[in-house]
């Protein structure tokens, strides 16, 4: 039964991505070929990311709010990523502070914004320790939503300059995932009118994520 389950999924899910890259196509976007042609259609996880990295392309092409420049919109052919690799889904446990601690965090446009440090992730990536510190919003100071900002080593060359954010939504439990696959870089890669937090030192990592989403596509465009 279970089994069942599973191809089901699988198969929704790949019918999804087929139906999905034909629309994207249809309004004027082409994926680039070498995150698609080796998709592992046999993979719920894989197909879930996929999902989500083609939802995102519909919406950054055909919603009115989307960063993306008016005058970039036509070259716009879907943001680059890094292969899915369930490596960087990493089980962790916040370390939760005694209480929120209310702390200033610095933004791309210097208009610094209030956020609640409520604890901390350690893990290990490649047998290198690592520390993030994991943050709330200060008006969703319930819980409801974990924020964190983070730099590695890949920004720059690989990766947005001003590092990426995670999101979870899901902080029913402090057992979590910390899934690099879904690390996305702030609207400001995109348009510079946007004021975006900028990763405090404590949380540069000393490795390189090679996962989640890569520099803005357009700017290679020649």
């Amino acid at each position: 039964m279970m089994d069942r389950f599973f191809q089901n999924r699988e198969r929704a899910l790949a019918v999804f991505l087929f139906s999905a890259l034909l629309l994207v196509s249809a309004c004027g976007s082409k994926r680039d070929e070498q995150q698609t042609a080796a998709v592992d259609t046999s993979d719920v996880y894989t197909l879930e990311v996929l999902k989500d990295r083609l939802e995102k392309d519909k919406y950054f092409l055909s919603s009115p709010d989307t960063p993306v420049k008016a005058s970039d919109i036509t070259l716009f052919k879907g943001l680059a990523y890094f292969p899915p690799d369930k490596r960087y889904a990493i089980p962790v446990v916040l370390q939760r502070l005694a209480e929120p601690e209310e702390i200033v965090m610095a933004t791309s446009k210097d208009k610094p914004r209030s956020m609640l440090r409520i604890g901390y992730f350690s893990f290990d990536i490649e047998g290198q320790p690592c520390t993030l510190q994991v943050y709330a919003p200060k008006d969703t100071s319930d819980g409801t939503y974990w924020f964190i900002p983070f730099a590695d080593q890949t920004n720059d060359e690989d990766t947005y300059a001003g590092g990426r954010y995670i999101d979870i939504d899901d902080t029913s439990s402090d057992s979590t995932f910390l899934d690099f696959n879904y690390a996305y870089s702030p609207y400001c890669a995109y348009n510079e009118r946007y004021d975006c937090p900028i990763p405090p030192v404590d949380n540069v990592l000393p490795v390189f994520i090679r996962a989640g989403e890569k520099r803005y596509p357009l700017k290679h465009a020649h």
